[in-house]
């Protein structure tokens, strides 16, 4: 019994061991590939629009995003949102017009809902219907019918209304708050 105890013990450290060693080894490698994934993410919501760079926003109350062009130009900002689905958090990052009066672009960047269901959030018939809405207004869903754009509406996802309820009442909340933010930061930064 003291022996099987003993190589069990030796085991767990030697294993232990190794999963460290490994994580410190691949954790410069992992945390280049989600630089470059938030990188990658962050450009999408920008297209056709030249190569921009991406400025992290002074503030600890969220994630914000300044994107600016090679020009020196300020292309829109890009807000990380996370809303709760039906299987867990979505992560989201929307892309807002420089004048922060209309939405430019929805990327889902990490989700676990149902494949094929709500993990249609994913699609671009969905996200594209956020472009064009005003970040400053309610987004809402409709079921069945034809969106009102000027109503800030898009259209659920048949079968997933809680997906589609998740997104959009994450994005009105938090897009929300990020509007002042952006506008106090903005403020304070002209102010120097």
């Amino acid at each position: 019994m003291k022996k099987m105890v003993v190589v069990l013990t030796v085991v767990m450290v030697l294993a232990g061991l190794i999963l460290a060693s490994a994580y410190t080894v691949f954790q410069p490698a992992i945390a280049r590939n989600q630089a470059q994934a938030l990188s990658d993410s962050l450009a999408s919501l920008f297209q056709g629009t030249e190569k921009l760079t991406f400025d992290r926003l002074k503030t600890d109350k969220m994630e914000i995003y300044s994107a600016m062009s090679g020009a020196g130009k300020l292309a829109g900002y890009a807000v990380r949102v996370v809303g709760s689905g039906y299987g867990g958090p979505i992560q989201m990052l929307v892309g807002v017009s420089p004048d922060l009066k209309t939405i430019v672009g929805l990327q889902v960047v990490e989700n676990i809902e149902t494949p094929g269901l709500g993990g249609r959030i994913t699609e671009d018939a969905f996200r594209n219907q956020f472009q064009g809405l005003d970040p400053a207004k309610e987004i809402t869903y409709v079921k069945n019918q034809q969106p009102d754009k000027n109503k800030n509406q898009i259209e659920a996802i048949t079968g997933s209304t809680i997906s589609s309820r998740a997104v959009t009442t994450a994005l009105s909340g938090t897009l929300e708050e990020a509007l002042a933010v952006i506008k106090e930061v903005g403020a304070s930064t002209a102010a120097k």
